[in-house]
């Protein structure tokens, strides 16, 4: 899915920050926990959830733009976050998930905002992403912030 970016996108009304090294093992078990038991939850385990999110911070997926990539934090804790890494030249949104207890209260659709917002403000014109079709949270998500498919 392609979204076009534009200097007009509305604030998130939640509050978010950008990523910190120091939310690698707070958001490797957040990971988990919003994979476990969906469509795109192929059995990991905590430690290859934790693997995975260093992976994705080492540049795995490209090299990651932490100003871009976007973590909802309440308490000291985690709860949403969105990974941008650039991949193929263009920015590319590596991961998107939330605290499954709190689904459809906002914190992924604050965090792709923000996302969006710190890409089209450094003049990106576009942003990437790939989504399991059976995924209907997501593709809703993602449709209603201006995603469309791409061939």
């Amino acid at each position: 899915m392609c979204a076009r970016l534009t200097h007009a996108l509305p604030r998130p009304a939640i509050e978010v920050r950008s990523f910190d090294a120091g939310d690698l093992p707070a958001l490797a078990a957040l990971m988990h926990r919003a994979y476990v038991g969906t469509v795109d939850y192929e059995g990991e385990t905590p430690e290859q959830a934790a693997e995975e999110i260093r992976r994705t911070a080492a540049g795995h997926y490209g090299p990651l733009r932490a100003r871009a990539s976007k973590v909802v934090v309440r308490s000291g804790s985690p709860l949403a976050a969105a990974l941008v890494t650039t991949f193929g030249q263009r920015p590319f949104v590596a991961y998107t998930f939330s605290e499954p207890a709190l689904w459809g209260q906002g914190l992924a659709r604050a965090c792709m905002q923000a996302a969006m917002s710190e890409l089209a403000a450094d003049g990106e014109r576009e942003l990437h992403l790939v989504v399991t079709l059976a995924n209907t949270r997501a593709v809703g998500l993602y449709a209603s912030l201006g995603f469309a498919f791409v061939r």
